[in-house]
């Protein structure tokens, strides 16, 4: 059953089709004719007084009749649809009949893992046989876990160790927790302190996000190696000077020692710097590197320091003695 309104007729030569125009306003169906139109409802209901909105017709319409068009998800997503009840009624040959998006049933948008819902997705099916609610929601795929090794790590014995050497180990950079979320290849490798033996050793982590399983991996490697002493690539000669006239002492300079080292060099010690003052005599200057495993050399120079001839005073000359001492 169809209701309709004619509207007012109008001059045929004038003849619009208002329909056009936000559906002449009309709640369901405009019917536009020559030089009229027509408001009419959908099956079970019927035109209001104000002759453009649409009533359900008493006793006439059962809300089983009524169905909501398909509803379709948003990308990545799916629908989670709940339905009254009473949503199963008799169908042919006896059998059960499953209503679907009959008023009542409600939807709403789910995400499958790697994704999360953004903003909001739920759906009504009225009793108009439109959907109601709000659908600006969206799934959004999930961002892998941040995860960073530590650089790889070179580490020698300590002078006192044999075989092995207690390795400290930093943690990765990571948005997940250690303790929760890190997997740590070999398991027994989740320690801030290691006892290493000689060689290497590949040390993997994996982060898992909590809520979308996503994973990533990093590896890094940790060299254990023979204990030695840094090398001294450059020490220098000794360094002869003279005091002149009344002066008591003289400004010494020197181009400074080079070390280098297996694992690096950390600290770098010395007795006296470049520009440093001296009085008359031999004066032993000592540079000393350590690595991080403790193991030291030394770089040992002399400043050699002479007074010139004065008439009144008798010249003496030290001994120069031009060695480099090693340590």
């Amino acid at each position: 059953m169809i209701h309709v309104l004619c509207c007012v007729a109008k001059n045929k030569s004038e003849d619009t089709d208002e329909c056009i125009r936000e559906n002449g306003d009309c709640q369901h169906h405009c019917i536009n004719s020559d030089g009229s139109f027509y408001c009419s409802c959908k099956y079970g209901f019927k035109l209001d007084a104000d002759k453009h909105s649409c009533l359900v017709l008493n006793g006439s319409l059962k809300l089983a009749d009524v169905a909501c068009p398909p509803l379709f998800p948003p990308r990545h997503g799916y629908l989670e649809c709940s339905r009254p009840i009473d949503e199963i009624s008799d169908g042919p040959n006896g059998g059960r009949l499953k209503i679907t998006n009959r008023p009542g049933s409600q939807c709403i948008l789910k995400c499958p893992t790697g994704y999360r819902l953004e903003g909001k997705f739920s759906k009504i099916c009225g009793t108009t046989g439109e959907w109601i609610g709000d659908e600006s929601g969206a799934c959004i795929r999930y961002p892998q876990p941040k995860l960073t090794c530590p650089t790889s790590v070179n580490v020698e014995l300590h002078p006192n160790d044999t075989d092995h050497t207690a390795v400290k180990l930093r943690r990765p950079k990571t948005d997940v927790s250690w303790d929760r979320d890190i997997v740590v290849e070999p398991y027994w490798a989740k320690k801030d302190v290691l006892e290493l033996p000689l060689g290497s050793i590949n040390i993997s982590y994996t982060a898992k996000h909590p809520v979308s399983k996503l994973t990533s991996s990093c590896t890094f490697v940790v060299n254990v190696m023979a204990g030695k002493p840094p090398t001294v690539d450059f020490c220098p000669d000794t360094q002869i000077y003279t005091i002149e006239g009344r002066h008591q002492s003289v400004k010494a300079t020197w181009e400074e020692p080079i070390f280098s080292d297996n694992v690096g060099v950390v600290t770098i010690t010395k007795s006296n710097s470049p520009g440093t003052d001296f009085g008359a005599g031999s004066h032993l200057i000592t540079y000393e590197a350590h690595d991080e495993a403790e193991w030291s050399s030394k770089c040992v120079f002399k400043i050699v320091v002479n007074v010139s001839k004065r008439k009144d005073v008798q010249h003496f000359q030290l001994p120069i003695l031009y060695n480099r001492f090693y340590f």
